[in-house]
Order: C-alpha cells, then structure tokens, then sequence
C-alpha cells in the first residue's frame, strides 16, 4: 500500500493524471493493508476531482454498481462520516445500489451481502431489503437519523 500510494503521488511528476483503475487499485491496495482512513482521504479527493459520479450523483441514492468491494466499503464509510458529521443530512432515506451481480465473476453476486456484512460489522445505521430487487437496499429516514443521534448519547 505504500508503495501504491507513492507511485499515485509521482504521476503528475512523471506528466500522468490518475483514473479510476489508478484510484481502484490504491484504494484496493488500502483496503487489503486496513488503511481505512486514508483510503477515505484519498476517495474523498477523487470525489472532489470528479470520480465516482454514479456513487455520488445524488443525497438520495448511492450507487456502487461498477465498484469492487474494497472501493463500495471506502465509499460506504465516507458516506457514513459525512452522516456523523452532518455534511450530508440524514433527513431523507437512502438507497444503496449494489447490483444484483449479473457481471460478477462466475455470476456470484459479492457486493449485496458485501455491503450489508460491512453495515452490520460497523455498527452502521439498520438497513431494509428492498425485496423485488436484492440489489439495493434502503437506509431509511429514521434509521440514520436514529444511528446519527445515538452518536451524540455517546458523547454525553
């Protein structure tokens, strides 16, 4: 992983401009070393240069269709610290698209219970099946703003 990320740091110097295959392997690379925070630094500056625009492109809906497991987890856990922080409002339901795995390797879908596993092992906020589609699942309104507030009894 360091290693990933001093190549990343070095193309502009060598005249090359980071993509997403760039920023997916990094961020893999993170992923696989337990470097959850700076793969979140690092996504959270690609969210602002404009990467990942599907998994961003609107308050009410994230999608991680074209996204390997380690780059919907680093997604996931911005968007749940963007949560915490109040940068995104909780006053809405969020779904969260995760494909149902129709061009998984082998066809076995990973993301569905991928993302759900990661909701449930970092505590984060409960979560509804969206039961004609496997593929995405819902974050409802009271759900975050319930995870949300249990943030603030902890502090008190």
């Amino acid at each position: 992983w360091e290693k990933a990320l001093e190549l990343l740091d070095d193309m502009p110097r060598q005249g090359l401009e980071p993509d997403v295959v760039t920023l997916n392997a990094v961020i893999e690379a993170l992923d696989a070393a337990s470097q959850a925070e700076t793969a979140m630094v690092l996504m959270n500056k690609a969210r602002s240069q404009g990467f990942y625009p599907k998994a961003w492109a609107s308050d009410i809906k994230v999608d991680l269709h074209d996204c390997s497991a380690a780059v919907a987890r680093t997604i996931m856990r911005c968007l749940l610290q963007d949560l915490r922080s109040g940068v995104r409002l909780s006053s809405r339901s969020i779904t969260v698209v995760t494909g149902r795995g129709n061009n998984s390797d082998g066809g076995k879908a990973v993301l569905p219970s991928e993302i759900r596993e990661f909701l449930v092992e970092c505590e984060g906020p409960a979560f509804t099946d969206v039961l004609k589609n496997p593929g995405r699942f819902v974050l409802s309104e009271e759900s975050l703003r319930s995870w949300v507030d249990s943030f603030g009894e902890l502090a008190k």
